[in-house]
């Protein structure tokens, strides 16, 4: 089982690229993704003699760096593409069907026409695959994750995602949803009470905040969650700011002010200010659930449930370990984790049931020490 598959990370040798690839590394051995490298030169290199020698030195090159994923049991591929840098990311992503882009946006020692820095921000307007863009300075884990929300299918991606991670990551997650109030227009036309329709207008972002929320479990995870007023570009920058975000999930998907941050010209401004690294969501997930389909035993079942459970695919996580049950109905560790599940996700009933299910297994045992110590294991009441 792959909740993240295939991470793609284009390089710019001329830039520094550790941070890409130590974040990278720390991401594919967590979520057992294989990651690929990828070298873009420019489309005149591909004619001539020029092409085998720039071919062998990217080679070696990429080998380096892949000895680093080596050592953490990670797998790479070494992908080496002619053309448009921006083009070749898109369609290698695509091509590959990778579920995540990680770019950087170093400082490049030289800027030319093929920096990564430079494709950057049309990576995150355009690419509609989740793009993971790191910033200078930014810490290999993060220990601090904003996702601003808007109420929109982009933004309950982003923040489902940014749950996973944070749980993954055992990261502090801070979710925000930003009231813009009406601004006062001054023509005759309009009489209108602008702080009474604010104050009504701002009670119904409430409500659908609170709503939006109730769809995502949170337990587990150590968050905020705060209503913020202002102009959504200006509080973004300023709340990671005040918070020392590491990472920012946002949805990068729509018509919303708050969307459009990522879509128009103003993008580039709004990455350059903000402190942290960014991920974007748009019409695709960065972690998915793909089952390996020949997996029979009862134990490769209950270790993908737990992993789906430590990762927050609650629901997931108890298909799995009902799958276990299917096998042996009398599997203790698969009850008992169906226990916390149910517990988790707010379903004392059926809590209860598979309380009942294993108190009438243990009875079953002749030796009162063995029921004690099995209780003492599972921490059962």
């Amino acid at each position: 089982m792959k909740l993240l598959e295939k991470i793609l990370v284009p390089l710019d040798f001329n830039a520094d690229y550790n941070k890409q690839i130590k974040v990278a590394g720390n991401i594919a051995s967590h979520f057992n993704s294989e990651v690929l490298l990828l070298y873009i030169l420019p489309p005149e290199a591909e004619a001539g003699s020029v092409k085998s020698i720039l071919s062998e030195f990217v080679e070696k090159e990429l080998d380096t760096i892949g000895a680093k994923f080596k050592k953490k049991g990670v797998t790479y591929r070494k992908l080496i593409r002619f053309g448009n840098v921006f083009d070749r990311i898109i369609s290698v992503s695509q091509d590959n069907d990778v579920n995540l882009i990680l770019a950087c946006d170093g400082c490049p020692a030289e800027k030319g026409n093929y920096s990564i820095s430079i494709v950057a921000e049309k990576l995150i307007r355009k690419s509609q695959k989740p793009v993971w863009l790191i910033k200078e300075g930014a810490k290999d884990i993060p220990k601090n994750i904003l996702c601003p929300v808007d109420f929109s299918d982009a933004s309950a991606r982003a923040l489902n995602n940014a749950t996973k991670i944070a749980r993954t990551f055992s990261s502090e997650l801070f979710i925000i949803n930003v009231f813009e109030p009406m601004q006062e227009n001054f023509s005759n036309r309009l009489r209108i009470d602008y702080d009474k329709e604010n104050e009504r207008l701002e009670q119904e972002n409430k409500q659908q905040f609170e709503s939006f929320l109730r769809t995502f479990n949170l337990a587990g995870i150590k968050h905020t969650i705060e209503s913020i007023k202002g102009k959504p570009s200006d509080a973004i920058v300023e709340y990671a700011r005040t918070k020392k975000t590491d990472l920012l999930f946002i949805g990068a998907t729509g018509k919303s002010a708050l969307q459009r941050l990522f879509l128009g010209s103003v993008t580039e401004k709004v990455v350059r200010e903000l402190p942290c690294s960014i991920v974007t969501m748009k019409s695709e997930n960065m972690l998915n659930v793909r089952i390996d389909s020949d997996v029979e035993s009862l134990e490769k079942h209950y270790s993908q449930a737990m992993k789906l459970k430590a990762t927050g695919f609650y629901e997931e996580a108890i298909k799995q370990l009902k799958i276990s049950l299917q096998v042996n109905d009398l599997h203790i560790p698969s009850l008992n984790e169906l226990i916390k599940l149910y517990e988790l996700t707010g379903q004392e009933k059926l809590a209860e049931s598979y309380r009942q299910k294993v108190d009438i297994i243990l009875e079953r045992l002749w030796d009162s020490k063995i029921q004690l110590e099995i209780r003492k294991a599972y921490k059962l009441k």
